[in-house]
């Protein structure tokens, strides 16, 4: 024990002067304070109150009351692949976490060693006495080793903390991916019901079309109306027609990408999704988040702070490598040696001693990493202070965007009641033979396009709630 305390005694001036000649460089700190409130709060607060059922929780989804879609995201945060590969990298960095909290611990070695030898120095032949000169040795031996490091930089810790914010940022990505798949679901499902809504509404068109395209052609074989009326019906009704293989084309895709998006084959939701279902509207509020709220909550802002805590922490790691490495280490070795039939010998060894490594020059090797670690640390800030930006700017587009849709949506709403009656009267004064066909077609027209553009814009709505939430950061 003196020996060792001997030993202690002469490492620990060395390694303490060599740390006070060596200069921590300042890290750099955020000094970024988000806003009080949003340019478009008042939108947000709006979306808070409108609705009486009471405002949406984690599984915001489940506010559109729509069965099919609370299965298709629930299916698919539990099969999504993207979900399961960063929940895989979430486990690797608790292994990597724990392997880092035992990078001090006393390591503990067992060996042992049998060996016999038998050698004849007389070729095996007696001597004149009539003695055998052959030698017969047999020994065994057990030994146990330890060795201790001995942090004295820190070096352990840093890398724990390296390893530990680790952690906290996959964690952040699984957070922020399953964030992503449920809302990429949710407005998958609602693209596909608004397009299957203006499929029924386009065919509800051909078919009043094809109507008035068999009065123009009996008022044609009456006489009473020229061929041109004819012609022009007729490319009206096929100029619709032709809009629905495009819309046809859309929902194939949506039923293929919701399978995906649920770790299925494409074709998995044929008979589930096919059916034409009613576009659902949100039921329940928003909750009225402030800006320090949102960054709080947004996986991606708690991925930045993880990985520049990270970044901080392996300059601590390389800042360790200017100081010595010290370990300690026993050993015992306990046995027994037998030589011919001679009764055996115990043996007992043991040795202390201490391991003190120090690198005097590398020509700037530590400097470059230190630096390079320095630089790193920088740049996850400045992606740190990115993000906070991005952050607030896509919650303010959302809420302009989400109040612009709903302006417009009250403006089509007229314009359908408008052009309705319009097509009504041009068709009835068509019949009077008051007006010319190309009026018909033309009022025609203006409703189904108004009728379109109004649909559109009911999904377009329903699809940006559903981005709101991602923008606030509401998590599964």
């Amino acid at each position: 024990m003196r020996r060792a305390a001997w030993m202690i005694a002469l490492i620990w001036p060395i390694a303490l002067l060599w740390g006070c000649a060596m200069t921590a460089p300042e890290m750099p700190k955020s000094e970024t304070s988000p806003p009080e409130r949003f340019v478009a709060q008042e939108i947000l607060q709006s979306l808070s109150s409108a609705k009486d059922a009471g405002v949406a929780g984690v599984r915001w989804w489940e506010g559109f009351n729509d069965p099919v879609l609370n299965e298709l995201v629930s299916t698919s945060i539990q099969n999504n692949f993207q979900i399961a590969a960063v929940a895989a990298r979430v486990k690797e960095a608790r292994a990597l976490l724990q392997l880092s909290e035992a990078g001090d611990s006393l390591l503990v070695e067992l060996d042992a060693e049998v060996s016999g030898q038998k050698s004849d120095r007389n070729n095996n032949t007696p001597n004149n006495s009539g003695s055998n000169n052959a030698r017969d040795e047999r020994s065994a031996l057990l030994g146990l080793g330890f060795i201790l490091p001995i942090d004295l930089a820190g070096r352990v810790e840093q890398e724990v903390r390296a390893a530990a914010a680790n952690l906290m940022a996959e964690q952040a990505g699984l957070r922020a991916q399953i964030i992503e798949t449920s809302t990429a679901v949710a407005q998958e499902y609602l693209s596909l019901r608004g397009n299957q809504k203006q499929l029924a509404m386009l065919r509800e068109s051909v078919g009043l079309q094809e109507k008035t395209l068999a009065i123009v052609q009996a008022r044609f074989e009456s006489g009473l109306s020229p061929e041109l009326d004819v012609r022009r019906a007729e490319t009206s009704v096929e100029n619709l027609r032709a809009s629905i293989a495009p819309l046809q084309q859309a929902l194939q895709d949506s039923r293929h990408r919701l399978a995906t998006l649920s770790g299925q084959f494409p074709g998995a939701y044929e008979q589930l999704l096919r059916p034409e279902g009613e576009l659902p509207e949100y039921g329940l509020g928003i909750p009225a988040s402030v800006p320090f709220q949102v960054i709080q909550a947004r996986p991606d802002v708690q991925l930045a702070q993880a990985r520049f805590a990270q970044a901080a922490a392996d300059v601590g790691v390389a800042q360790a490598d200017f100081y010595p490495s010290i370990e300690l280490m026993a050993n015992i070795q306990i046995g027994s040696t037998a030589i011919n039939s001679n009764p055996a010998t115990s043996i007992l060894i043991g040795s202390l001693a201490a391991l003190l490594n120090q690198v005097v020059y590398d020509g700037g090797a530590r400097d470059a990493r230190l630096n390079a670690a320095m630089a790193r640390a920088e740049g996850a800030l400045a992606e740190y202070e990115q993000v906070l930006r991005v952050v607030t700017q896509e919650v303010e587009n959302s809420l302009t965007a989400i109040d612009s849709s709903a302006s417009r949506q009250t403006a089509l709403g007229k314009a359908v009641v408008s052009s309705k009656r319009s097509f009504e009267q041009a068709d009835a004064l068509y019949q009077l033979g008051l007006v010319s066909f190309l009026d018909v077609v033309d009022a025609q027209r203006v409703y189904a396009n108004a009728e379109q553009a109004l649909a559109t814009e009911q999904t377009n709505y329903a699809t940006l709630i559903a981005g709101l939430f991602r923008a606030l950061g509401v998590q599964s």
